[in-house]
C-alpha cells in the first residue's frame, strides 16, 4: 500500500509513511484534538465513540483507539478504505473499524458521543447542511478542522469572490471536473460528490455551530503551538486560513 498523508506509527516499531518526517501523532493538529477530548471527558475516555469523517488513512482514528475510542473511521475512496484497513489489521485493537462510505451518509452509522471532522469541510458544497447532519448525529461534540475563507487575501487558493450559500458568507473553491469514479480516485485530497465546495467565513463558522445547537462554540488554536504568536502574524495560521472549531452540549457536562 502506498500512504500519501498519514505517517501511522505501528506496533512492530515501523510506521506507514516515513517521507513525512515524522509521526501524525506528534503533530499539531492530532496533540490539540487530543487536549480536547481529554479536557472534556477529563481523560475518562474508555469506550466514548467518536466518528473520523473522511478519514483518508486512517490515523486519526488510531490514535483515537490507542486512547480507549470506540473509534470509528469512515472513508470513501477505495484506494485510502484499503490503507485504513491495513492500519486496522496491524493494530489489532477491538476498538477501532472502517466503514467506505460517503460521510453524506452519516446518520445510516448511528450515534456518537463527539464527531471528528478533520480536513474535509471545505469539501463539500453544502457546508451548513452538513454541520446540521454532524449534529443530529453527535451527543456531545463536534471538533472541525477546516480551511475558512478570509475577508481579504487566499489568492493561492484561486477562490471567488464572497458571496452567499445557504445563507451564511463564503468563497467558492474549484474542486476538480473529474469525469468517473477512477478520476475521482486518483483525486485522493479531493472533494467526491461535487466539483466545487464553500468555505465559509469564520463568523459563519461559528453561526453555524451554535444555530446547530452548540451552546459553547470557540477555535482551538494551541495546533499552532509554541510560536502562536509568529503563526498567527505572519505563519502558518496567517497564510492558510486554516484553524480547529469546536461546539459543545455543555449539558452533556455539567
Amino acid at each position: 500500500m502506498t500512504f500519501t498523508a498519514h505517517n501511522v506509527r505501528l506496533p512492530d516499531g515501523s510506521s506507514t509513511f516515513p517521507e513525512a518526517g515524522g509521526l501524525l501523532s506528534d503533530e499539531g493538529w492530532a496533540k490539540a484534538a487530543i487536549r480536547c477530548l481529554e479536557f472534556l471527558y477529563r481523560a475518562n475516555l474508555k469506550g466514548r465513540r467518536i466518528a473520523d469523517l473522511g478519514c483518508l488513512e486512517g490515523g486519526y482514528t488510531a490514535e483515537f483507539a490507542r486512547l480507549g475510542l470506540d473509534a470509528l473511521g469512515i472513508e470513501v475512496r477505495q484506494n485510502n478504505y484499503d490503507n485504513c484497513l491495513l492500519v486496522q489489521k496491524s493494530l489489532g485493537l477491538p476498538n477501532i473499524s472502517f466503514v467506505k462510505d460517503d460521510v453524506l451518509n452519516i446518520k445510516t452509522h448511528g450515534m456518537f458521543d463527539v464527531i471528528f471532522c478533520c480536513g474535509l469541510l471545505y469539501h463539500l458544497q453544502n457546508p451548513v447542511q452538513f454541520i446540521d447532519a454532524m449534529s443530529a448525529q453527535a451527543r456531545d461534540a463536534v471538533i472541525i478542522n477546516t480551511h475558512y475563507a478570509p475577508e481579504e487575501g487566499g489568492e493561492q487558493f484561486n477562490l471567488s469572490s464572497m458571496t452567499e450559500n445557504e445563507g451564511m458568507r463564503g468563497r467558492w473553491f474549484f474542486e476538480h471536473d473529474a469525469k468517473n469514479v477512477e478520476e475521482l480516485e486518483s483525486l485522493k485530497w479531493a472533494a467526491w460528490s461535487n466539483t466545487k465546495s464553500f468555505w465559509l467565513t469564520k463568523p459563519s463558522l461559528f453561526q453555524c455551530l451554535h444555530n446547530a445547537g452548540f451552546d459553547m462554540v470557540f477555535e482551538q488554536i494551541d495546533h499552532i503551538s509554541p510560536n502562536i504568536k509568529n503563526s498567527m502574524e505572519a505563519g502558518y495560521y496567517a497564510s492558510n486560513f486554516r484553524s480547529m472549531f469546536v461546539g459543545v452540549r455543555t449539558s452533556s457536562f455539567l
